[in-house]
């Protein structure tokens, strides 16, 4: 199984004061290579207007990349294909890919609602409809798919449109182009990515895994891929753990789990507070409708995972019983508040006692720098 683990720090206890923002993309470095080398592939968020290094994730991983051992990946959770245009995404995809010889992985998906669409000036109803980040989708693909030779290709998506005669360059390091990991909590997102050879998200915000497992499963079965391609699906096809606590008794663990939850909604309170409505994904509540503030309310800490590393080990089990071969973990606690010290351990006790129970390597203890690929 695969392991990785999110950099983690859009709001912060104190202040976002511009001062501080050189202070906290080191932080953000700092917590990057310290994942790495405990030995999770790393992801990066694609943020606007919280934080000061998530509105251009792809430039912060091209810095980070050289300073992680050779054998990570790095990963985007997600990309919001809406805010991009399309030819620059592809272009800036295929050059990452390309310096990390195919190691980078791309979640994509439309990303949240409210100020972040709104000050990139797209429409919010075709944003918030999941409409243009497939259709933005599509034109990355013919994109990727275009040649010399082939017709004069015109494309208009939202705000962004183009005419293109040649092919975009550089193309991409992996065939036939970078490895996406598809957010799809519809079913006809889950069949399609299936369907074009694409990992996907599942169970993602309250959808049932095991039920979107068995339909992407049934989807790739049919859709007849390449072995290397199925099996590249299958490899990277992701669960997403949010707020895991790993202790050395249960008892701990709750009471960690408790305290790191505290701080991180009195934080985003005082956020909101000082900034206004907090935006967020779309969550949905059980039982109930879908609820646009419910991560403002914490909903994306319904179900937290907590326990000592048998309890965590057990679960993890479980995910892989049903196909999950790759766990994205975001471990509770606030790297730069109070309850630093309950990620700190989190992700230690879990890479010490839990990941090898999954995987054979041992990770290298120092990350290769500036090494030749």
């Amino acid at each position: 199984m695969q392991f990785s683990a999110m950099t983690m720090n859009m709001f912060f206890p104190n202040t976002d004061d511009p001062d501080d923002d050189n202070r906290i993309i080191d932080m953000a470095v700092a917590q990057s290579i310290w994942l790495a080398e405990l030995g999770y592939h790393v992801w990066f968020t694609d943020h606007h207007f919280r934080g000061p290094w998530h509105s251009n994730p792809m430039q912060f991983a091209s810095y980070v990349a050289p300073l992680i051992p050779r054998d990570r990946y790095m990963g985007f959770g997600v990309l919001s294909i809406p805010f991009y245009h399309p030819l620059r995404l592809v272009e800036s995809m295929n050059l990452l890919d390309q310096m990390t010889k195919g190691r980078v992985l791309f979640g994509v998906g439309s990303g949240w609602q409210g100020t972040e669409p709104a000050g990139l000036g797209i429409d919010p109803e075709a944003h918030a409809s999941g409409h243009l980040g497939e259709e933005t989708l599509d034109v990355m693909e013919r994109l990727w798919n275009f040649k010399y030779g082939d017709p004069e290709y015109n494309f208009s998506v939202g705000s962004n449109s183009g005419r293109i005669k040649r092919r975009v360059m550089p193309g991409p390091y992996s065939k036939p182009h970078p490895t996406i990991i598809r957010v799809a909590t519809r079913d006809a997102g889950l069949i399609r990515a299936a369907q074009k050879g694409w990992p996907a998200f599942l169970g993602v915000l309250g959808a049932d895994l095991r039920q979107q497992m068995a339909l992407y499963r049934r989807a790739l079965d049919q859709a007849n891929h390449p072995q290397d391609v199925r099996d590249n699906c299958l490899r990277w096809c992701s669960y997403d753990w949010v707020g895991v606590t790993v202790a050395h008794t249960e008892e701990e663990a709750l009471a960690r789990e408790q305290l790191a939850r505290a701080e991180t909604m009195a934080i985003r309170g005082s956020f909101a507070k000082r900034h206004g409505r907090l935006d967020g994904p779309v969550i949905k509540s059980t039982p109930g409708p879908t609820a646009p503030d419910a991560y403002a309310k914490g909903g994306d800490m319904k179900a937290t995972i907590a326990g000592t590393p048998d309890t965590i080990a057990a679960k993890v089990r479980q995910l892989a019983e049903t196909g999950i071969n790759h766990l994205h973990l975001r471990f509770l606690g606030e790297i730069d508040g109070e309850t630093r010290h309950i990620c700190k351990t989190s992700a230690e006790l879990f890479a010490k006692e839990v990941m090898p129970r999954f995987v054979e390597a041992t990770p290298p203890s120092k990350p290769a720098l500036a090494a030749p690929r």
